[in-house]
């Protein structure tokens, strides 16, 4: 089972760093997860009649099959009159099914949603608020990811498992920089010089740019107003953004086909010992390891760079309760454990993924000797950021990959040298209104 979860996690994670969303884990399973429970008319806990809540996940059956009927067996056995029925679903189904279940009157009780999901149907009035109707459940989790599924207020979803991103460096390449790896670069500024340096010394690059969008939010910049019909972007922390990717072309220490190059290539680059550093999830150890064996020997890890916003970027998943639900009592009761501790530290000693609550986090497991230092140093270096981790989704559903869109047009204008940094924010402000205006 382990194997298939790593092999399963991989791809989610790929997914992750591609699109910004955490799609699930392994398998395809549409109902494939499916727990058999009695029909039951109570409608609250503490009534006679056996409770049934409807329990649905993205993409978590076959290969967690164990792992999630174990938990039900376990919540079943502590909450006696309650019943659990699971259902997986394909990612690309969930949504839509959901909104069609809660139209017929027959919604779920407990869902597994990314943050744009969630923090769609939290708009849509859909969800129960849990600050409102559970505020004690809340303490156990990262604040930080708390605000990912957080709308004028109310706290919409549990966080429930996360992935986060750090540097994996060469350290023959930097040595041979006479730099230390011991004392790697923890701001953009540090970077920088490291690049020049790198450059000047080994003519090899350091690094290349991660282009996402979630750049302005490291850096703190707020892209929208509370009620999400108005760009707030246009600050001199996102004019800095773009300028910093305008002057690494200028200065030449980063190749030029950063420009429009993703991840992919910069993974590539790095298996062939041609880049400094990777700025990407732990998971891509894996890779370096497989494929670029001698590259993995003289490869070590560090902390993420900070910005000037000292947040960083977690990929979420959460757990939501429907308004619709006809049993609101047992599904937070549910919902609230699948995603307590003790849930998520036995799905990460399962799969490479982190908790999202903070006595999970403290967990020995995550700084104990497994026979991989490299991997077991990752592991600890990612679950100690996540207490300044965000999900930094929009909350605007489609729309957002226009927004994606239109920041990468401007960005790329920027640092070919088209237009300003301060105009390509102008435009991207202009468009961000623009997009925001436009019907759902």
């Amino acid at each position: 089972m382990f194997s298939k979860a790593r092999k399963g996690m991989a791809l989610s994670i790929a997914t992750v760093l591609a699109l910004g969303v955490l799609a699930g884990c392994a398998g395809s399973g549409n109902k494939g997860g499916e727990t058999p429970a009695p029909s039951g008319g109570g409608q609250q806990t503490g009534q006679k009649n056996p409770v049934e809540i409807q329990f649905w996940t993205i993409s978590l059956s076959p290969t967690f099959d164990d792992y999630i009927n174990g938990r039900i067996a376990k919540f079943e056995s502590e909450n006696e009159g309650i019943k659990v029925k699971w259902t997986d679903l394909p990612y690309d189904a969930i949504e839509q099914k959901l909104l069609t279940s809660i139209g017929s009157d027959e919604a779920p009780d407990v869902v597994n949603l990314n943050t744009g999901m969630a923090l769609n149907m939290a708009q849509k009035g859909a969800l129960v608020d849990l600050k409102a109707e559970a505020p004690e459940t809340l303490s156990i989790y990262q604040e930080s990811l708390l605000q990912g599924a957080t709308f004028k207020g109310g706290v919409y979803a549990y966080p429930w498992y996360a992935t986060s991103a750090l540097l994996i460096m060469n350290t023959d390449i930097i040595k041979a920089a006479g730099l230390d790896p011991a004392n790697a670069p923890t701001t953009w500024d540090e970077m920088t010089e490291w690049a020049r340096t790198i450059k000047e010394k080994t003519g090899k690059y350091a690094f290349m740019p991660d282009r996402n969008m979630v750049q302005f939010n490291m850096a703190g910049v707020e892209w929208l107003n509370e009620d999400k019909t108005k760009a707030t972007l246009n600050t001199p922390e996102a004019v800095a953004v773009y300028q910093r990717m305008r002057d690494w072309i200028e200065q030449d220490v980063i190749p030029h086909d950063s420009i429009t190059k993703n991840y992919n290539e910069a993974l590539n680059r790095y298996m062939a010992g041609e880049l400094a550093f990777l700025l990407t999830g732990p998971q891509f150890l894996t890779r370096v390891r497989d494929n670029a064996p001698e590259i993995y020997a003289v490869t070590d890890v560090a902390p993420y760079i900070l910005d000037k916003g000292k947040k960083l970027q977690a990929s979420l998943m959460n757990v939501v309760v429907p308004k619709a639900s006809k049993n609101h009592e047992a599904a937070i009761k549910f919902a609230n454990f699948i995603t307590n501790d003790e849930s998520q530290l036995e799905f990460a000693k399962i799969v490479n993924i982190l908790p999202s609550t903070k006595e999970a986090a403290k967990d020995p497991f995550f700084s104990q000797d497994t026979g991989n230092p490299l991997e077991d140093k990752a592991r600890k270096i990612t679950v100690d950021q996540m207490a300044i981790s965000y999900d930094f989704t929009l909350g605007i559903g489609g729309k957002q990959s226009k927004v994606h869109e239109a920041y990468l047009k401007a960005l790329e204008r920027v640092m070919l040298g088209e237009i300003t940094a301060q105009e390509g924010v102008d435009w991207l402000e202009e468009q961000v209104n623009n997009i925001l205006a436009q019907p759902e």
